[in-house]
C-alpha cells in the first residue's frame, strides 16, 4: 500500500513537471552560471531546481514573469550583479517578450543568434559593459519596440540590417564608443517615437529623412563627430519636439541665414557647440517658428545683430552666449511683453545696451540672466539673478541716480558670479 502511494506521488510529480519546457528552465539556469556577484542573493537565492512551481513556469523565481506556462519575462535591473552573460541562452526562451537587465555590471556581447528571438519586445541592457560591434542579426527582431543599448561599450558601426526592426518605438545606442556613418536605413524605421544616438562617435553628415518620419519626437544626436551643412528642410518639416544636434561639427547652409525657420512641432532645440556661421533671421524675415520653448546657440561663430525674438512667444530659455553679436541688446529680450523667458544668457559677445531706452528688467520669472556687460536697472520692486563674469561690478552697472534705486547683492560664486539683483 506505501509503494503504491509512494508511485502515484511520483507520477503525479512528472506529470506537472511535464508541463515545463525544460529549455526555458535550462536556459535560466545556464545565465546563473556566469553570475559572479550577486550583492543581493536575488537571484541567487532563488533561482533553483527545488523552487519550481507546478504551473510549469518558475514564477517563484525572483525577477522572472511567467505567461501559459511559459517565462515572458527576465527582470534584472538595478541589481549591481556581475555577470558574464551569455545572452543566447535566452533564444531558447520561445515566448520572451521582456529582457531587460540593465544597470548591472554584466560583460558579453550582443549574440549573432539575436535574430531568433521572435517574440522578444522589449531589450534593454543599458549601463552594462557589454562590448564589441553589432550583429547584422539585430535586424530580424520584427516585434521589437523597445530597445536600449546605451552606456555600454559597444563599437563598429551600425548596420544597414537595422532597418528590418520595423515595429520599434524606441531606439536608444547612446554613450557607447559607436562609429561610422549614420545609415540612411535608420530613416526607414517608420514607427519610431524616441531615437537617442548621441555621445558617440559617428562622422560625416546627417542622413536625410528623419523629418519623413511623421511619429518622431526625439531625436538626439548631440557628442558624436557630424560634419557637413545643417538641412534647413528638415527643421521646417519635421514633427519632433525635441531635437537636440549639440557638439558636433555642424555647419551652416550657404544662405548666410541661420534657421528662416522651426516648424511648429520643436519646443527644444540645441545647436550649441558647433561651427555655425551667419546671422540670425531678423524678425521681419520670419516665417514660422512655431512653439519653440528653448533655443540653444551657444559656442558657435554666429554674427551680426540679434532679433527680438517677439516672433517665439513661447520661448522659456535663450542662449547665445560665445559668439560673435554685436549692436544692441534688443528691448523686447528683457522687458517681457511677449516673452516668457526663465533664462537669458548673452554672454561672451560684443553686445552693448539698449538703442532706445534702458533696459527694464521687469519679469518676475527671469530668473537668470548672463550679459558679461552692461546691465541698466529702471524698474523699482524687481529682482532677477545676474550672472557676472568680471570683477568689476561698477564698469558693468549703470546705477542711475534718477531711480533712486540701489543693489542688493548675493553672492554665490568665485571667479563665476550669480547675484541678486533687487530694484528697492
Amino acid at each position: 500500500m506505501k509503494l503504491f502511494r509512494t508511485l502515484v506521488l511520483a507520477l503525479f510529480l512528472v506529470t506537472a513537471m511535464g508541463q515545463l519546457p525544460s529549455q526555458d528552465i535550462l536556459a535560466l539556469l545556464e545565465f546563473k552560471k556566469g553570475i559572479k556577484h550577486d550583492p543581493t542573493g536575488y537571484v541567487l537565492d532563488s533561482w533553483n531546481e527545488e523552487s519550481i512551481d507546478f504551473n510549469g513556469c518558475p514564477s517563484s523565481w525572483n525577477g522572472i514573469v511567467c505567461n501559459g506556462g511559459n517565462v515572458a519575462g527576465v527582470i534584472l535591473d538595478n541589481l549591481g550583479l556581475s555577470v558574464d552573460a551569455d545572452l543566447s541562452v535566452f533564444s531558447n526562451l520561445t515566448k520572451l517578450v521582456k529582457l531587460s537587465i540593465s544597470n548591472n555590471s554584466m560583460s558579453g556581447v550582443i549574440p549573432d543568434n539575436i535574430g531568433q528571438f521572435k517574440s522578444l519586445e522589449y531589450l534593454d541592457v543599458s549601463d552594462n559593459l557589454f562590448s564589441l560591434a553589432l550583429p547584422v542579426g539585430i535586424g530580424k527582431l520584427e516585434s521589437l519596440r523597445n530597445l536600449s543599448l546605451a552606456g555600454n561599450n559597444f563599437t563598429g558601426s551600425i548596420p544597414d540590417t537595422i532597418s528590418g526592426l520595423v515595429s520599434v518605438q524606441s531606439l536608444d545606442l547612446s554613450r557607447n564608443s559607436l562609429s561610422g556613418t549614420l545609415p540612411t536605413a535608420l530613416t526607414e524605421l517608420n514607427e519610431l517615437l524616441y531615437l537617442n544616438l548621441s555621445s558617440n562617435q559617428f562622422t560625416k553628415r546627417i542622413p536625410k529623412g528623419f523629418d519623413g518620419i511623421a511619429g518622431l519626437q526625439v531625436l538626439d544626436l548631440h557628442g558624436n563627430l557630424l560634419d557637413g551643412s545643417l538641412d534647413g528642410e528638415f527643421f521646417l518639416l519635421s514633427n519632433a519636439s525635441h531635437v537636440d544636434f549639440s557638439g558636433n561639427m555642424l555647419q551652416s547652409s550657404s544662405s548666410g541665414k541661420l534657421l528662416p525657420g522651426i516648424s511648429e512641432s520643436i519646443q527644444f532645440l540645441n545647436l550649441s557647440h558647433n561651427q555655425l556661421t551667419g546671422s540670425l533671421v531678423g524678425d521681419a524675415e520670419l516665417r514660422l517658428f512655431g512653439s519653440l520653448k528653448v533655443l540653444d546657440l551657444s559656442y558657435n561663430q554666429l554674427s551680426g545683430e540679434l532679433p527680438g525674438f517677439n516672433f517665439a512667444y513661447d520661448l522659456q530659455v535663450l542662449k547665445l552666449s560665445n559668439n560673435r553679436f554685436t549692436g544692441f541688446i534688443p528691448n523686447v529680450l528683457l522687458k517681457g511683453d511677449s516673452l516668457l523667458l526663465t533664462e537669458l544668457d548673452l554672454s561672451g559677445n560684443n553686445l552693448s545696451g539698449s538703442n532706445a531706452k534702458p533696459l527694464e528688467f521687469v519679469i518676475y520669472e527671469l530668473h537668470l540672466v548672463a550679459l558679461s556687460r552692461f546691465v541698466h536697472c529702471t524698474i523699482l520692486y524687481t529682482c532677477l539673478l545676474v550672472r557676472l563674469f568680471r570683477a568689476d561690478i561698477d564698469d558693468h552697472v549703470d546705477k542711475s541716480a534718477d531711480t533712486q534705486s540701489f543693489f542688493e547683492w548675493d553672492h554665490r560664486g568665485t571667479s563665476v558670479t550669480d547675484r541678486k539683483l533687487c530694484c528697492t
